[in-house]
């Protein structure tokens, strides 16, 4: 709110009047902006009012080609953000640095990649460079800046929906804080349906298609309108529409307008409650299975099934007619059937109650140095509960007739954090909005009282 405030203030902040009290500051550019004939292209009207307009809209929001299609080509801009990067040409984004004085470039090259389909791109054999080579704009940055990795993870509620990503594409580097109900749930985060009777026919699948169109009704009929399908072909997904449609006139049930039927190639940026896959390839009718994944089998086609499979906050069906075993990956040339493979392993054993995460140890100092440790030994005699092996806290504890809280500690997870600001505001505030009750101990109190500390716990365990 202070914010708006000052940028309002900044709007009227120094007014030029003439002599007549009339004021002059804006009058040119609202004449621009009002008149019917002779209109200005936004370019010129940019570039002679340009002083004024940005007092009025200190910052915009546009694409690469807007950019340089709107701005001229001077140095207009205090910073320029670029989102998504890896998606974006390296000769598109240039032209917005140049306009600015400082430049963040802002993307993960484990997701989707530049595509030039039905674009002309200027190329030439007679120039060698490494710069030349890069296609993305995130990688030709990370040739030249300062990079830095984010680690926090904050749209799913469940680890399950996450850890496969994070284990396979990102060394297991990504913080999570799952939300109370996903953890102590004992429904599984992801389903896994297997369509034994599932047919490849002109490169779709019916019955996996009718699966879907069950489950996504079945959310729709309890009240939950957050759905997303993803399918790994155009074919599947336009049968998915059609079938969903019909099924909706038939039955009379309305369609969410934010519920999505695509494909794997166009899900970035997208996040529903519930996803549900249409994996579609299975045998077809001589019992032949045959090997080709479309974009899939492409360069980099992994990292179109790392976007997709990190779609969800809440719940993950998987609609496969085939098995992981079935898929014989190994001469293949790229990475993208084989992660396809082990994600179905996954989906499979998380669906099974296989799975359990591996979440390691922390070594950093000696265990015996660990508040955490020695607030165990303090109620090891009492009908607690504690867990001290989660990524994301200390301690985590609940008794058999309560839900978890947590409680954060001056240990090790506290001298990993990055800032004070971490600890104390942005931590907070995540933990709010995922509905934890949680408090801090530190060892300062430990040390001057044990028994408050003891008190102090137990008062927050019971309350």
């Amino acid at each position: 709110e202070i914010l708006l405030m000052r940028l309002r203030e900044t709007t009227y902040k120094d007014l030029e009047f003439n002599r007549l009290n009339n004021m002059v500051t804006y009058r040119d550019l609202k004449h621009q902006v009002d008149k019917k004939r002779r209109i200005w292209p936004l370019r010129q009207l940019v570039s002679n009012h340009f002083e004024e307009l940005f007092q009025l809209i200190p910052c915009w929001m546009a694409s690469p080609d807007s950019v340089s299609a709107m701005f001229p080509l001077e140095d207009l801009f205090d910073l320029v953000i670029f989102d998504e990067a890896s998606q974006c040409f390296s000769e598109q984004g240039i032209p917005a640095i140049y306009r600015s004085k400082q430049a963040v470039i802002l993307g993960d090259n484990k997701q989707l990649q530049p595509n030039n389909l039905y674009q002309i791109r200027y190329e030439t054999e007679e120039e060698e460079s490494p710069d030349l080579e890069k296609d993305s704009l995130l990688d030709l940055g990370d040739r030249y800046l300062m990079s830095t990795q984010l680690s926090g993870h904050y749209r799913s509620s469940s680890l399950d929906l996450i850890d496969f990503s994070n284990r396979h594409f990102y060394n297991s580097s990504l913080r999570f804080l799952p939300s109370p109900t996903a953890l102590f749930s004992m429904e599984k985060a992801i389903e896994y349906h297997h369509m034994k009777n599932g047919i490849w026919e002109n490169n779709q699948n019916l019955i996996e298609a009718d699966e879907v169109i069950r489950i996504a009704k079945s959310y729709l009929e309890r009240g939950i309108q957050s759905i997303g399908i993803i399918t790994f072909n155009y074919f599947q997904q336009t049968l998915i529409l059609d079938k969903l449609e019909e099924k909706a006139q038939l039955e009379g049930f309305e369609i969410p307008e934010d519920l999505f039927v695509k494909n794997i190639e166009n899900v970035q940026g997208d996040e529903k409650d519930v996803i549900i896959f249409s994996i579609s390839y299975a045998k077809d009718k001589s019992g032949k299975l045959r090997h080709q994944f479309g974009s899939l089998n492409a360069i980099n086609g992994e990292n179109r099934l790392n976007v997709a499979v990190t779609r969800a906050r809440n719940k993950i069906h998987v609609i496969a007619s085939i098995k992981a075993n079935e898929l014989q990956t190994d001469e293949l040339k790229h990475n993208g059937p084989e992660m396809l493979k082990l994600y179905l392993q996954y989906a499979s054993d998380v669906s099974d109650g296989k799975y359990e995460a591996n979440f390691g140890g922390r070594t950093l100092f000696q265990n015996d140095w660990y508040l955490k440790n020695r607030l165990q030994k303090l109620f090891e005699e009492k009908e607690i509960n504690f867990s001290s092996n989660l990524p994301f806290v200390d301690l985590l504890v609940w008794k058999e007739d309560s839900k978890g809280k947590l409680i954060f500690t001056d240990d090790d997870l506290f001298y990993e954090s990055f800032s004070a600001k971490e600890v104390f505001a942005y931590r907070p505030m995540e933990l709010q909005s995922k509905n934890w009750d949680y408090t801090f101990c530190f060892s300062r109190r430990y040390w001057i009282s044990r028994e408050d500390t003891e008190l102090y716990v137990q008062r927050f365990i019971e309350r």
